[in-house]
Formats: C-alpha cells, sequence, structure tokens
C-alpha cells in the first residue's frame, strides 16, 4: 500500500504518472501514456481575464466589468519516450461569464488553447531530482472587446523544478519564465506583459491512500500595453492552495483542491477536481 501511495504522490506533484515505487527508485518512471484532467471553478471580482495554463496569467480584454465566473476543462497527455524525457500536449476550454453594475452580462463559452512541450529529467543533486519543462501555445483563442481571434505561436513557458522526498512528505520548489507576444485587435495592439514567478509544492502522506497536498506561488506579470501605451502597472499575482488526493487503484487517481488569490490582481478563488490515468 505504502508503495502505491508514493506513485500517487508523485504523479500529484509533477504531473508524471510512475511505477509502483519505495524510496531508492521514486522518481524512476514508466513508459507509456498517461491522462490528466482538470475541471475548475475560477469566481473574482476583479476585471481581469485569466488563463489558468499552464499557470495563471492575466490577459488583455479592455472592458471593464465587475464580476467573473469561469468554469473551465483542461486535458493533458503525457508520453515518455524515454526515462528523461516526456512529450505534452494539453488543451482547454471554458465558459466564462462577465456580470457588470448595470444587471447586463457578457458570456462566452468555447475553444482556449492547445500547448505542446516537453519534460526533461536530469541526475539527481544531492537529495534532488531536476527538471525542465518547456511548453509553447500552438493555437489559443482569445478576445478584446466585441472580438475573438485566433493566435498561433504567441506565448511560451519555461519552468525549472527541484523535487524532493522525505518520508512522509513529496515536495518541489519551482520558479519560472511566461512570454507573451504582441496580439493585433482591431482596436490595436495589445502587450499583455510577461510573467516571472517562484513557489512550491508539499504533499503529506495522511493514510496508505490519502494526501494532503498545499503549495503557494507568487507570480509577478509586467506592465500591460495597448498601442504603446501603459494600462497596468506590475501586477503581484500571489496564490495559496490546499488540497487532498485520492488513490483510486494502481492506475487511477482523483484529487480536489482550492486556490485563494491574495492580491487584488489575483482570482479570488478558484476550485478544482483533477482525474489521474495511466493507461
Amino acid at each position: 500500500m505504502k508503495k502505491l501511495l508514493l506513485t500517487l504522490l508523485f504523479l500529484t506533484s509533477t504531473l508524471l504518472a510512475s511505477d509502483e515505487l519505495n524510496i531508492d527508485n521514486l522518481f524512476k518512471k514508466q513508459i507509456g501514456l498517461r491522462s490528466i484532467t482538470s475541471f475548475s471553478l475560477l469566481s473574482t471580482g476583479n476585471a481581469n481575464t485569466y488563463s489558468l495554463y499552464p499557470n495563471i496569467s492575466i490577459g488583455g480584454d479592455t472592458t471593464l466589468w465587475d464580476d467573473t465566473k469561469q468554469l473551465s476543462l483542461n486535458q493533458a497527455f503525457i508520453y515518455t519516450l524515454m526515462p528523461k524525457f516526456d512529450i505534452l500536449v494539453s488543451g482547454s476550454g471554458s465558459y466564462t461569464r462577465k456580470e457588470y453594475t448595470d444587471t447586463s452580462s457578457q458570456n462566452r463559452i468555447g475553444f482556449d488553447n492547445l500547448w505542446l512541450g516537453f519534460i526533461y529529467t536530469g541526475k539527481s543533486i544531492a537529495d534532488f531530482i531536476p527538471q525542465i519543462t518547456f511548453q509553447t501555445a500552438i493555437l489559443q483563442r482569445e478576445s478584446s472587446a466585441t472580438e475573438d481571434k485566433s493566435f498561433y505561436l504567441k506565448s511560451q513557458s519555461l519552468q525549472a523544478t527541484l523535487r524532493g522526498y522525505s518520508d512522509p512528505v513529496v515536495y518541489s520548489i519551482y520558479s519560472g519564465l511566461g512570454y507573451n507576444a504582441k496580439r493585433k485587435f482591431k482596436i490595436g495592439k495589445i502587450d499583455y506583459g510577461h510573467s516571472l514567478y517562484i513557489g512550491g509544492d508539499l504533499s503529506i502522506i495522511l493514510s496508505p491512500k490519502i494526501t494532503l497536498d498545499l503549495g503557494a506561488e507568487q507570480r509577478f506579470q509586467t506592465k500591460q500595453k495597448i498601442n504603446g501605451n501603459q494600462t497596468s502597472n506590475i501586477r503581484s499575482i500571489p496564490t495559496f492552495s490546499v488540497g487532498s488526493t485520492y488513490s483510486l487503484n494502481q492506475d487511477t487517481a482523483i484529487s480536489v483542491n482550492a486556490n485563494f488569490g491574495g492580491s487584488s490582481a489575483a482570482p479570488d478563488a478558484i476550485f478544482g477536481l483533477t482525474l489521474w490515468k495511466k493507461f
């Protein structure tokens, strides 16, 4: 049972699936395909448009409103070509409702993005296992004012992670960069700004099938500009998360989590449900 739980812990904190493991070979991976299906409900009282994958970021819609509710579905597949190299493909869609002070509202439902990338796992450094994750947005569907438009290869994400294990805890620290090229809409060129972030995750064994998952992240997003004119300052987006993961069997796990914002620029709350499956 403990081997099964260690498998679940590593899957939860890395988006990678593993064989049944012991402490000595905790970070060994199996050649094959894994699936991660995530549902999330975002609620916030600020006038921001958020993208949740691969990390929380603020989009460039220039219309002001008072409240946002967003239901998102993300489907990711990870295929391990060799023990140190994984291919990652992810697609997202969402339903968004923006509510205004005059009791009117605006609804949008549709495809959001398609990302392609890889994960490289290096040799251990002391008690840590390093990983590099790179992703690029093949396609993004975005809106500004009343215009919806598709963009190709406009965003990239690079993250470096150190992971470790100390009975009964699996933990990680990470840092990353997010790049956004300018978007051209009818109203002009919008520069969303780039992002820099650092964070950490912790999974604690509570029983042979259940873990307690904790996390914290601090993200900064640079100034937004429209036609070269600055429309925002540097935005601080701190978030804190708590959740739990339950192992259904050797190949399947389910987790629930709540993510809370720590500033006016961050979403107030995000509640999520994730299904992990190894084929």
